[in-house]
């Protein structure tokens, strides 16, 4: 008996291998378990806090720009105050003249401290009428002031005039807080937005200070004001307190035990920081703390501030006392400020031990699964792989006669076998069949070549063609070249459309290869796709009107629901009022909010679609919706539109629709032709039964002979204009059996005029 070479045998070389790739796939699978719990927990960290960081930085600079508009706000309306001839010189009996020679106002306690301000006169200052007029004039912001404080994050809302007059909500006893003679225009929030410092009179905010109030660190934002004669007038102010930000932003989530905050501004000056203690200081004193100067700090420590402070967000890692560090950083926008959170990435790493003893039982079941395959595959694969080769070799010498009687005893081992000798012998047989049907499979090619409504060709690498189903005005010589050019740099195929002679074609090169990646020939195939195109056109035009009324009428159902609050909320405030003191006010309200109904039910009344049937038409409404949608352009131009349409022009249709997209077209024309301060005539009347429109502008005229080609599709002088706007208005009248003709008056003028019939068959 011969001896089995176990060494030299494909199945124990498949055991073996199946045994070390096992055993080894479940020690990494274990490793990598442990590892892959250490890396979740790290990455739900690093991506939870970047989470919490971006949220952060996104509320701290929507209240920064919420105090920033409401001071600016301040600014406007007091501006406006300036203007008021009527303020009094003549002071109520509530403001008081102190011993001390400065000038406050009584407390009154039937009104709530955020209602009443107070304010400060220092002895300094000369009491002239016209400080007087001035104390007067300031306390016409108390109500803005208490609307401030009760819906904004805001300690103080104030205004300092350049005559040393303060104004402050809510109520204080500010001579207890100043001397008799302090000079506002020279604290920091005055003098960062006065003339000097800021020409611009935009808000500004002041880095943190000691506040005069006893509030704490402080950062403010001030809005200088101007008067009639362009004097700086005053400052509006609104304090906002580190404390309150600190309160809100910064606390409440976990850091760790070595968790830090900070928020520094780009220069590494500290807005906050957890480590720094917001000692007393004296009023005004400004807090010049600087990350990078404050005690002494590693260089990898030094270079992630940095980069936290030139980037948008993300994270830094670094290694400093034998620990790994993580800041994780996003800038606050709209300010020139960042806030980073720092943590010890220690604590939220979670170790698992490789487990010995579960690998051990996997090792021992992966073990037990080997040996039982390695004996199915024995049975299932080497010993009937040795009968297959002898019968291979059987088959070699040409010795057929035993192969079907050892099929037989053995059919389910040999059945492949016969078949792969049945397949050789009858392949022979079938070769001159399969030529034959190549022959047919290539004449109905070229019965199909002949059907197709396109061209469609096969070019030599020279650009000599080799077959041609018919002749398109859009392959070219010129266009082989090029193909060819391209085709041998890419070696894929590309598509391209081409206008020729104003119709368009899709030409589409395939490229044949050789065996050596060269390309052999190219399949070019042709069709004119014009009329697609345009009717594409034509129905993205329709819908994008459709998806404009859509998106104009949801917009303007939700107003109308506002306005209907407003509306509402007015007529209590009108029934509470029963001094009628606010009377002039409540009716401005009210005659607002019924322009913007009607405004709104313009809007309802253009954005509807077309109904059912046939409806009577207003065209003088129609042309007014469009006029008003845009009136931003002729506004902003300052063009002199000139209407005259007759009351009675009605089309009697369902071409809603159409006729929307036949004015509008016509008239945004015309608005984009007009220079500023040029003009547009629209006429409508009824003429024999049928409605006559004329839309007339001194845009420079169409530089395009004969002008009846302006229609045409893809005529265009635009710079950017596609050319099929006009095309489409020409479809849509003629759909409406109208007529549409477009001449020059005068040198410069163009007119459109429509003819359509007031009445049509459907």
């Amino acid at each position: 008996m011969k001896k089995v070479k176990f060494r030299k045998s494909l199945a124990t070389n498949i055991i073996v291998i199946f045994m070390v790739f096992n055993i080894l796939s479940i020690v990494l699978f274990t490793y990598y378990v442990t590892i892959k719990e250490e890396s979740k927990s790290t990455e739900y960290a690093k991506k939870s806090m970047q989470e919490i960081v971006d949220e952060k930085s996104e509320l701290i600079a929507i209240t920064f720009d919420r105090i920033k508009t409401q001071v600016g706000l301040l600014g406007i309306w007091t501006e406006k105050l300036l203007q008021d001839e009527t303020i009094s010189q003549d002071l109520s009996t509530e403001y008081v003249l102190r011993k001390d020679g400065t000038i406050v106002r009584k407390r009154d306690e039937s009104v709530s401290i955020t209602a009443q301000s107070n304010i400060m006169v220092p002895k300094t200052t000369v009491k002239t009428a016209e400080l007087m007029k001035e104390i007067n004039l300031t306390e016409e912001l108390d109500e803005a002031f208490a609307q401030i404080l009760e819906k904004e994050d805001v300690t103080w809302a104030y205004i300092a005039t350049k005559d040393n007059l303060l104004r402050c909500s809510p109520y204080r006893k500010l001579q207890d807080d100043f001397t008799s003679d302090h000079s506002q225009i020279k604290d920091i929030f005055y003098t960062m937005a006065n003339e000097e410092n800021n020409p611009q009179r935009k808000p500004v905010w002041t880095p943190p200070y000691t506040d005069y109030l006893g509030t704490g660190w402080t950062m403010t934002c001030s809005q200088p004001v101007y008067d009639a004669n362009d004097q700086l007038y005053g400052v509006i102010c609104l304090d906002l307190a580190i404390d309150n930000i600190k309160e809100k932003y910064f606390e409440g989530f976990s850091l760790g035990e070595s968790g830090k905050v900070y928020w520094l501004d780009h220069e590494g000056n500290i807005l906050y920081h957890t480590d720094f203690s917001r000692v007393k200081a004296d009023q005004g004193q400004v807090y010049e703390k600087n990350i990078f100067t404050e005690g002494r700090m590693s260089s990898e420590r030094v270079n992630a501030l940095k980069a936290a402070l030139d980037e948008d967000s993300g994270i830094e890692v670094f290694g400093e006392d034998h620990s790994q560090k993580m800041m994780v950083h996003s800038q606050v926008p709209g300010t020139d400020s960042a806030l980073i959170i720092e943590i010890d990435m220690k604590e939220y790493k979670t170790t698992n031990e490789f487990d010995l003893k579960k690998a051990g039982i996997l090792i021992i079941i992966d073990l037990f699964l080997a040996a039982v395959f390695g004996l199915l595959l024995y049975d299932k694969f080497s010993r009937p792989m040795k009968d297959l080769v002898n019968s291979a070799n059987r088959i070699s010498k040409g010795d057929y006669s035993s192969i079907q009687a050892e099929q037989e005893d053995c059919e389910d081992t040999y059945y492949e076998i016969s078949q792969l000798n049945q397949a050789f012998m009858a392949m022979n047989d079938s070769i001159e069949s399969y030529t034959e049907t190549l022959l047919d499979k290539n004449r109905q090619i070229n019965t199909i070549l002949d059907t197709i409504e396109g061209t469609l060709m096969i070019v030599d690498i020279d650009g000599m063609i080799k077959i041609q189903s018919k002749v398109s005005s859009g392959i070219t010589q010129e266009n082989i070249t090029r193909a060819i050019a391209q085709v041998n740099e890419q070696k894929q195929y590309f598509t391209e459309q081409l206008i020729v002679d104003g119709e368009v074609y899709k030409n589409v090169y395939y490229p044949i290869m050789k065996e050596t990646g060269l390309v052999d020939q190219i399949v070019i195939s042709s069709e004119c796709i014009t009329k697609s195109i345009l009717l594409e056109k034509e129905m993205q035009q329709l819908e994008k009107m459709a998806g404009v009324g859509q998106l104009s009428a949801a917009i303007v159902h939700e107003l109308k629901n506002v306005l209907a609050l407003i509306k509402g909320a007015a007529y209590i405030l009108d029934l509470l009022d029963e001094k009628k003191t606010g009377a002039k006010e409540i009716a401005t309200i009210m005659k607002a909010v019924e322009e913007a109904e009607n405004v709104i039910t313009t809007l309802l009344d253009f954005s509807r679609r077309d109904s059912s049937g046939s409806e009577m038409i207003h065209i003088g409404t129609l042309v007014n919706q469009i006029l008003l949608l845009s009136k931003k352009e002729t506004i902003g131009k300052n063009i002199d539109v000139r209407l005259d349409v007759d009351v009675s022009c009605y089309i009697y249709s369902s071409g809603r629709e159409a006729l929307k997209v036949i004015l509008q077209n016509i008239i945004i024309n015309a608005i984009q032709a007009v220079s500023c301060d040029g003009w547009i005539e629209i006429s409508c009347h009824e003429i024999d039964s049928r409605v006559l429109i004329r839309i007339r502008d001194n845009g420079g005229g169409i530089r395009i002979e004969p002008k009846e080609r302006v229609f045409e599709p893809f005529m265009t002088t635009k710079e950017r204009g596609t050319g099929i706007g006009l095309w489409i208005t020409k479809r849509l009248v003629d759909s409406l059996e109208g007529e549409i003709a477009v001449t020059e008056p005068t040198n410069g003028e163009t007119e459109f005029v429509i003819s359509i019939p007031k009445n049509r068959s459907e």
